[in-house]
């Protein structure tokens, strides 16, 4: 397949990552549909790239900012895998562009004002809305807002959020199922005096709730996996957590807000234990969860924003705890399960144990009986199953 994405800024060959599906891009229609309306504005004048400060968010694979690469960016995003991709990307295509990108964590505050915001829809809502919150602090009031998003992605609270938070916004008609939002960030009014008295910084937009019966306190930024409540899959999997076989180093591997290894750390007090995940805000608000639930004198825990166990050395971990996700944004897959299994084997010393929740018809247990050659039902209901497989 062409991995090639041609735009008016230049042509260039993006990957994803995980680059295990050939069928999938690095890039889609509205990342070119935005680049369009783009060259054409700095083309005519109307946008002076050259002498703008440049926001980008959530670019997944470097669609948007490796091609603005050139004019100097920042690109903002809650994903490590993304700024890795952007990075890998920028110095396959345009290596002399490397310097001109600056990676910003969605835990870190903007630090500036920007003339152009460039912006890709995200699934989480709730993510969504906190960066549009943070925006708003952000954009100089002349600038350039314009977001791009796949049609049948496109909903109307989305409208609602970017007319409350920034002002107007209207939608472009559709180009290659993909639709263009522009948003004018003169605000007037009620809203104005509202969005600009009460700024959002990413420390302070914490949701929690208590775990049953223990009074626990569970910490959630706003793009942590059900930041609300205890999701069903990883309550199930909570009722059989290894408690017997001494684990030294443990990994719970996309740890989301930390639950599994809050309780993990509780059967086994004196274990190493390192937090993973490819959110800057799970590992964060898995920080937070452990550190209010625990003694720090009790429990070793390592924290660490990360693409799976890609850098984590070979043969060094007992335990790894795993509730993988079955979708990358809007995409449905099991490309990064295959990639947190395989990985796992490499990671585990001989005799070290992967366990896992998922659903019961993704059938993971066939995954784990051909990458490690045996696996264990340890528990099912009608909905979840918890499976464990040994590297012999």
């Amino acid at each position: 397949m062409n991995d090639q994405m041609i735009t008016p800024f230049g042509d260039f060959n993006l990957k994803r990552i995980p680059d295990s599906d050939k069928n999938l891009y690095a890039w889609n229609s509205a990342d070119r549909y935005l680049l369009n309306h783009l060259f054409e504005l700095y083309q005519s004048g109307e946008v002076d790239l050259d002498n703008a400060k440049i926001l980008i968010i959530n670019d997944a694979f470097g669609a948007l900012s490796v091609p603005l690469a050139q004019f100097s960016c920042d690109s903002y995003s809650d994903s490590v895998i993304s700024h890795q991709a952007i990075i890998q990307n920028i110095k396959q295509c345009c290596p002399e562009d490397l310097g001109k990108i600056t990676l910003l964590k969605s835990t870190e505050a903007l630090k500036c004002h920007y003339d152009v915001v460039l912006f890709k829809e995200v699934k989480n809502y709730a993510f969504f809305q906190d960066e549009m919150l943070k925006v708003a602090q952000h954009v100089n009031p002349d600038a350039l807002i314009l977001g791009a998003i796949m049609a049948k992605n496109l909903q109307k609270n989305t409208m609602e959020l970017l007319n409350k938070s920034i002002g107007q916004t209207q939608a472009s008609l559709a180009w290659k199922k993909a639709r263009l939002l522009f948003v004018n960030s003169e605000k007037t009014g009620q809203d104005e005096v509202k969005v600009k008295s009460s700024p959002v910084q990413p420390e302070t937009n914490i949701s929690t709730y208590e775990l049953d019966e223990s009074n626990e306190i569970i910490y959630n930024l706003a793009n942590v996996f059900s930041k609300n409540k205890l999701d069903i899959g990883t309550r199930f999997f909570l009722q059989h957590l290894p408690n017997e076989k001494n684990y030294k180093n443990i990994i719970d591997l996309g740890c989301g807000n930390g639950v599994l290894s809050l309780k993990i750390a509780q059967n086994y007090p004196k274990s190493n234990i390192t937090c993973i995940d490819e959110s800057y805000m799970a590992v964060a608000s898995a920080k937070m969860t452990l550190d209010a639930n625990l003694q720090a004198e009790d429990v070793n825990v390592t924290y660490k924003a990360a693409n799976a166990l890609s850098d984590y050395p070979q043969n060094s971990t007992d335990l790894i705890l795993c509730n993988p996700p079955f979708h990358q944004q809007y995409v449905v897959g099991d490309a990064i399960a295959w990639q947190m299994f395989k990985q796992s084997k490499k990671t585990l010393v001989k005799g070290g144990e992967l366990w896992i929740v998922g659903n019961r018809h993704l059938a993971y247990h066939l995954k784990l009986q051909k990458i490690f050659g045996n696996h264990e039902f340890i528990a099912a209901n009608n909905k979840f199953v918890v499976l464990k497989a040994v590297k012999n």
